[in-house]
């Protein structure tokens, strides 16, 4: 409805009203019904109205109907009113004047599901759980149809690790509804119970009612992973690609899925197939990981390479910091000291990396100075160490190494 429409039907129903109002002062009753009776809408004025029109041509139970309408009508505004007031309350961080809004919404109207739910995300915001526990209960009275509740409650319960409890809730959401959703809930709680195949049967539930949610997928594969069965997780895997063939991370699965199974040509492929497919961050990522396949494969100039290519071109500093870290083990297995601190030294020099992280890789190249002989540089790192970093074993490690090569130097010079 548009702005015009909406306006000339408010003055439409202004003016009904009125006009049915000038009618019943003048005791015309049924000409004031008659009026009011030509147009349906909730509004507490047009209950009193026609309530008192009935009452006046002596029609008490339509009288008394329209009063309760009006007074359902007027608690049901108020109490809209009322958690708009707590959700702005909640929002200044005035939760117990906002709880005491909620309260009184409920009492208006302890139908309205909207007031219990503004209250349990107070009571999830400043983490009283056995208040949360509550309002889930009486939601799960209001609404016994909605999953909501009942994947709440078992979430409570989960990350307690009180998994009966949470397997007990879920089974008795599934008792009265068949949602995806909840078998899936349901697979998780009984796999990290150690219920393998009641899991993976609620799990295979979920992926059949919702065949194409990548998420129900892979934690079907992920439970067949923790029993060994490598096999079947990868039929998972590889039946997910056929819908969806870009999905890099369901790529990256069957790559780690064929390795697990000792076929590293294959894992390759599908590790390199990952890049192709991916851009931006995700290619980034997607070649670490190739670059990590690669290294614990032996092959370590192909992953030195790829390594070198994302802290020369990326634009992400933990991308950066994360490749490099990945470098210097593959450099330090080789004695390549003096290149550690050549890349090391790039990194340092990248504007974006905050204070301690500099101190971390400023270890890692002082460390790589020291191996090689080089004193001084390495002494003057571990002296930025001292002077930026707050963390104490880095602290302290940076302190003993920057007393031992002290010594050292000055040794180095009565020689």
């Amino acid at each position: 409805m548009n702005s015009k429409r909406f306006k000339d039907r408010t003055a439409d129903i202004s003016s009904i009203l009125k006009k049915a109002e000038s009618l019943i002062k003048s005791k015309n009753y049924k000409r004031a019904i008659d009026e009011l009776e030509k147009v349906k809408f909730r509004s507490v004025d047009y209950y009193l109205l026609l309530a008192e029109a009935y009452e006046g041509i002596g029609r008490n139970e339509e009288a008394e109907r329209c009063l309760e309408e009006a007074r359902f009508l007027d608690g049901e505004i108020r109490s809209k009113e009322k958690i708009n007031k707590a959700i702005n309350l909640a929002a200044k961080k005035k939760f117990l004047d906002a709880e005491k809004e909620l309260f009184e919404s409920i009492e208006l109207n302890p139908f309205d599901k909207s007031a219990y739910l503004t209250l349990y995300s107070i009571y999830k915001e400043i983490g009283t759980v056995k208040k949360q526990i509550k309002v889930l209960e009486e939601i799960k009275t209001l609404d016994p149809f909605s999953p909501f509740p009942y994947i709440e409650l078992a979430r409570i319960y989960y990350f307690r690790r009180n998994y009966l409890k949470a397997i007990e809730v879920l089974k008795d959401a599934l008792s009265r509804l068949d949602s995806p959703e909840l078998h899936f809930e349901l697979g998780k709680v009984l796999a990290d119970a150690g219920k393998f195949e009641e899991a993976k049967e609620e799990l295979s539930k979920a992926c059949l009612l919702d065949f194409k949610n990548v998420e129900y997928r892979q934690k079907l594969a992920e439970v067949f992973v923790q029993e060994e069965d490598y096999e079947s997780a990868l039929e998972v895997v590889i039946s997910t690609l056929e819908l969806f063939p870009d999905a890099t991370y369901v790529i990256q699965s069957a790559a780690a899925l064929y390795d697990l199974l000792g076929k590293e040509e294959l894992a390759e492929y599908y590790y390199r197939l990952a890049v192709s497919k991916s851009e931006g961050f995700v290619k980034e990522d997607a070649l670490k990981v190739l670059a990590e396949f690669l290294a614990e494969k032996g092959k370590f100039d192909e992953a030195e390479f790829i390594l070198k290519e994302i802290i020369t071109t990326s634009g992400n500093v933990w991308m950066v910091l994360d490749a490099f870290a990945e470098l210097a083990i593959i450099l330090f297995d080789q004695d390549r000291f003096s290149d550690i601190a050549e890349w090391g030294r790039k990194v340092l020099k990248n504007p974006e990396i905050s204070d301690e992280e500099y101190c971390e890789v400023a270890e890692i190249v002082a460390d790589a100075l020291y191996e090689g002989g080089k004193h001084k540089e390495a002494l003057e790192l571990y002296r930025d160490i001292l002077t930026y970093s707050k963390d104490e074993k880095l602290i302290k490690r940076a302190y003993s190494k920057t007393k031992e090569l002290e010594e050292i130097i000055k040794l180095e010079k009565l020689l």
